[in-house]
């Protein structure tokens, strides 16, 4: 009877140990189709710009690989590459590595990475583009 319980036991504490190895993996709600909204100058909330320069989207797959859309002057752009996503209580930052480089990369320092980031208690995905004169721009899940 003394090992049925050991064996009991032991089942318990192996089902109910957790991975912890899912810091720079994003979680379900990430994944998926985000489309740009928005476009500003400097402050996404006080320059939001109504009529989009371009129309763009970002998929971000489970399996860390995304793909990047662009649809400008009816010429549609495609890229994809690898993420890595770092968490922060206020925020959730993506970097983006780009199998080539590409004119719709938006980067200050590099031609074949981005960086996005998440603010937790708003919810949009922003670019960090705007750093070195690029316009700001806001995406939106799609549900």
């Amino acid at each position: 009877m003394k090992k049925i319980g050991l064996l009991i036991v032991m089942f318990i504490s192996l089902v109910s140990c957790s991975n912890d190895d899912n810091s720079n993996k994003p979680t379900e709600s990430y994944h998926g189709n985000w489309i740009l909204t928005r476009m500003g100058i400097s402050n996404p909330a006080a320059n939001s710009i109504d009529v989009l320069k371009w129309q763009e989207s970002y998929t971000f797959n489970s399996n860390n690989t995304f793909s990047k859309t662009r649809k400008r002057d009816g010429k549609i752009t495609a890229i994809s590459g690898t993420y890595s996503v770092v968490k922060t209580a206020e925020q959730t930052k993506f970097e983006l590595v780009y199998a080539k480089e590409s004119d719709i990369i938006g980067s200050c320092t590099s031609k074949t990475k981005e960086n996005l980031y998440i603010i937790n208690e708003i919810g949009s995905l922003y670019n960090t583009w705007n750093a070195c004169d690029g316009p700001v721009l806001v995406y939106d899940k799609v549900k």
